[in-house]
């Protein structure tokens, strides 16, 4: 026998800290015209945009190829300067082409932790059919969520759209949106840009916010650093000139818009950028997804907030995947303490969505009376309250 007395075993996990969360990982696909890469459709991980020096996508490298990538990249981490951003550069000119290749496919099954990606046309693609194009989209991420990978969104490049574009909120594709805000200073750089629309803009605002929040919100709840003193968040930036104004991607100014026109774009599911009467800076419009309004998904944070719950009720219950459980004796029913084991398992990614004010609230039942085997899941009910987004006020002001 020997002296060692008391032995210790340190424990883990007794302080329910959290790994970082993976909520601003984002990618960004970007068309060059370049005639030959051999960084093409590769990932290029990122935390700031002089990360891409070495791989050739450097301060230069939009003018030199009449494109806007480098741009984009630094809008992201403009306003999502803790974001992560995965850039694909591809010779793929358009989006379907793009996710029908075998590169997509492989790159986002790999890069599973990706919650949005950004398409770049980088040119007015003759004769584009912007609704199969979101189609394309959604029948991709339909692909991934197949095998359990739920990414929440995309973002089209909607070149040259003014307020005739086509009606997105008829299509189905409830996890597609298209951007056609532009900073009219970055459109009058070249010829080329006049009919850009700004992803690296969109990806960075969705970055920054957590995924309850509305892209649209005048303030952000996880502000940078350097503006956590301010009242609000907005696209502007006075110093260095940034959106200072805002067109639509055909070059119209936002402020030639009627207020009617305005609202006719967001309930066509298009991304724009505007300013409010007499308060300074410029937002986005909110995040309308291309399906109708009626669908409890017609908004992007509505897509963050499902899938987070679902990634974490699955991630709760995978160890008990083909774990034994006791039955009842008499009548061979999963036992009360069994099922009430489970429902305390897959609530704690919930109750941490709760405690972040991620949601307001859920509901989780696992029905009595089941009876589980290889044949028969277990049956899991789970109901998720969201929190409210208010996007007006009305207010009765009297003098008396």
């Amino acid at each position: 026998m020997s002296f060692e007395g008391v032995i210790f075993n340190k424990g883990q996990y007794g302080l329910n800290r959290q790994n970082a969360s993976t909520d601003g990982v984002m990618a960004l696909v970007v068309f060059s015209p370049e005639a030959e890469n051999e960084n093409f459709n590769k990932v290029l991980e990122t935390i700031q945009a002089i990360d891409l020096n070495g791989a050739g996508f450097d301060e230069s490298y939009d003018a030199n190829n009449n494109i806007l990538l480098r741009h984009h990249v630094e809008e992201f981490y403009r306003l999502a300067p803790l974001g992560t951003l995965k850039l694909i550069v591809t010779d793929k000119a358009t989006a379907a082409a793009f996710f029908a290749s075998d590169e997509a496919k492989a790159i986002f099954r790999t890069h599973s932790d990706v919650k949005r990606v950004g398409f770049v046309y980088n040119d007015n693609v003759v004769d584009l059919d912007l609704t199969a194009e979101a189609n394309a989209c959604q029948a991709f991420m339909d692909a991934l969520e197949e095998d359990h990978i739920l990414m929440d969104g995309m973002y089209l490049e909607g070149r040259n759209i003014g307020t005739g574009g086509t009606n997105m909120r008829e299509l189905t594709a409830g996890k597609v949106s298209t951007v056609i805000g532009q900073d009219p200073n970055v459109a009058s750089i070249a010829a080329a840009y006049a009919n850009y629309a700004a992803i690296g803009s969109v990806l960075g605002m969705r970055a920054i916010r957590k995924v309850n929040e509305n892209l649209g919100s005048v303030d952000v709840i996880n502000k940078p650093d350097d503006k956590k003193g301010n009242e609000n968040y907005s696209l502007t930036d006075e110093v260095n000139g940034q959106w200072l104004e805002a067109n639509l991607s055909d070059g119209t100014p936002v402020s030639s818009l009627t207020r009617a026109e305005r609202k006719q774009l967001t309930d066509t599911g298009y991304i724009y950028a505007g300013n409010f009467q007499g308060y300074a800076g410029y937002y986005l419009n909110g995040e309308p997804t291309s399906i109708e309004a009626a669908s409890d998904f017609a908004t992007g944070e509505n897509n963050g907030i499902w899938n987070k719950a679902a990634r974490g009720v699955r991630q709760a219950l995978i160890p008990k995947v083909r774990g034994w459980f006791k039955r009842n004796a008499e009548t061979g029913e999963l036992s009360a303490t069994a099922t009430t084991n489970l429902e305390n398992i897959a609530s704690k990614p919930l109750n941490q969505m709760v405690g972040d004010e991620e949601i307001s609230g859920y509901q989780l039942r696992i029905p009595t009376g089941q009876s589980p085997n290889d044949q028969t899941p277990l049956l899991v009910y789970i109901t998720v309250r969201v929190g409210a987004i208010i996007h007006e006020f009305t207010v009765d002001l009297s003098l008396n």
